[in-house]
């Protein structure tokens, strides 16, 4: 809320001065307009990076050592995106099918995800993901900002700066990873429910895995009252973690589908072609 407010007092204030360092002009640019815009897609479909970490930490239940250095890895798709995007830069290739193959990478990302999550998931595959998302990542943002730039007048560069830093930086991410993280409590929760309907001791193989565990726990030295409470948070336990990556799933194949018609929209946009006035030649 403070935010919202501190935000309007800025405008406020810009508006009544002489000299405003933020020109509003500015959105007056369909350059900076579209470039707001790939920009804001870009931060919310990099949150989809989430789904590594929890496969990674609910499905195999490695530590957080191990899941930090699959962001090593990032430093490699980096670099492969901006050998890309310079390569087919130099080529003369036009920005728009960078930036839907940009959004196909994440896209692709997000479906190696959907097929790859699974009980039994390898830790050492988890880097191609990782590979991938960064590598189209690159891509949509060292170019959106090339797009941006060009016939911007020099007097928006520092309002740009400021607009491009504010939507990459705050606004993406935060809407991203409030999008993410609330989708991904509310399926979670929905397949808990789902999936706990069918785990009862009427099922034949809860009701053994049941028994088993009340048993090692009372051989260990457990009450009947603390073994049975041990077995029921087994057998939650065990529901919790199918119903996250079932979630992980769901919301890797709809990040996929996202991704895809974000592609096809940039490539079927009908961008402007910039137009160059030959120079005068003079001869005297």
């Amino acid at each position: 809320m403070s935010a919202v407010c501190f935000t309007a007092l800025f405008i406020y204030m810009e508006k009544r001065q002489y000299s405003p360092y933020f020109l509003m002009d500015i959105f007056k640019l369909s350059s900076i307009r579209m470039g707001i815009l790939l920009f804001l897609l870009l931060m919310i479909f990099n949150s989809s990076a989430m789904f590594v970490n929890v496969f990674t930490g609910v499905g195999m239940k490695i530590d957080n050592w191990q899941n930090a250095s699959l962001g090593n890895w990032t430093m490699l798709g980096y670099f492969i995106g901006c050998i890309i995007a310079v390569m087919l830069g130099s080529r003369g290739v036009h920005l728009k099918y960078l930036f839907s193959l940009g959004f196909v990478l994440i896209g692709l990302s997000a479906l190696f995800m959907y097929f790859e999550v699974q009980t039994s998931g390898l830790y050492e595959r988890m880097k191609y993901p990782v590979i991938i998302r960064a590598t189209g990542m690159m891509l949509l943002y060292s170019l959106t900002a090339v797009h941006a730039n060009q016939r911007m007048p020099y007097k928006y560069l520092s309002t740009w700066i400021c607009i491009m830093l504010t939507v990459r930086m705050v606004m993406g991410p935060s809407i991203g990873t409030a999008l993410y993280t609330n989708v991904m409590q509310h399926r979670q929760q929905h397949y808990v429910t789902r999936f706990a309907q069918d785990r009862d001791l009427l099922n034949p193989e809860v009701a053994a895995s049941y028994s088993q565990t009340v048993k090692g726990m009372q051989y260990q030295g457990k009450s009947e009252q603390e073994a049975e409470q041990m077995a029921a948070m087994s057998a939650k336990g065990s529901v919790q973690v199918q119903a996250t990556l079932s979630a992980v799933k769901e919301m890797s194949g709809w990040t996929f589908y996202g991704c895809m018609a974000c592609a096809v929209f940039f490539l079927l946009f009908p961008w402007k072609k910039r137009k160059l006035e030959p120079f005068a030649v003079t001869v005297s």
